[in-house]
């Protein structure tokens, strides 16, 4: 499980397209902290450069100290993160409050190991995973990955979301018979047509006396 990330929020009293570019301008993303907890939406922002660095990794399950503009500290995650559809510049970030004691709903990522040592790639199967997968757990129980071994997988062997070992504290959201992770025939070789078997020297030889007798049937006449 990773450190808990401090990340320092400032004020942000006006809101508003025109103010939020003044904003990203002098290097900051507009936020909002909200949760079962928050009566009302805390409106601030945060520096780019460190929200950048957390949307560079598994920012889905990163946990947060968020410090308030009025001196408190609060866990959260990352809710939301609108971006630039050309830069993937942060437009906008939205903090999830958590309680201590009660459960969330989390998509972690999938780290796939053991892709190497899988029969089924070797012998030039495709292994198709899951990327993600929801979780419910306790906010100091998240998760960085799950973790899944595919190394003992051939060609046409899948696992499920039932297979999977999760920690103390996490349970699938998803149907126990969802496919994590399968090696499935490549293309290619699904494609290519069987060559056509040579005739056996048996077939050959029942075909040429046949004919033979027949010519032979055919000039007794």
């Amino acid at each position: 499980m990773a450190d808990i990330v401090t990340l320092v929020m400032e004020s942000r009293e006006k809101t508003g397209k025109g103010e939020n570019g003044r904003i990203r301008k002098a290097g900051y993303v507009p936020c909002i902290i909200y949760g079962p907890e928050i009566k009302e939406n805390i409106k601030g922002k945060v520096n780019m450069r460190e929200v950048e660095r957390i949307l560079a990794g598994r920012w889905e399950s990163t946990r947060l100290n968020v410090k308030l503009p009025d001196g408190r500290e609060e866990l959260c995650i990352i809710r939301e993160a609108q971006r630039h559809p050309l830069t993937d510049m942060p437009l906008h970030v939205d903090f999830l409050h958590l309680v201590r004691g009660r459960k969330i709903n989390v998509n972690i990522p999938v780290e796939v190991v053991g892709r190497e040592e899988s029969h089924g790639v070797k012998d030039g199967g495709v292994l198709e995973i899951t990327h993600e997968l929801e979780v419910e757990t306790l906010p100091m129980s998240i998760p960085d990955v799950i973790t899944v071994d595919v190394s003992g997988l051939n060609i046409g062997d899948a696992i499920h979301v039932k297979d999977l070992k999760l920690p103390e504290n996490v349970s699938a959201l998803a149907d126990p018979e969802e496919v994590v992770a399968i090696v499935v025939m490549s293309r290619g070789v699904e494609d290519a047509a069987p060559e056509e078997e040579a005739p056996a020297a048996a077939d050959v030889e029942v075909v040429a006396k046949g004919k033979a007798a027949k010519e032979d049937e055919e000039e007794s006449k």
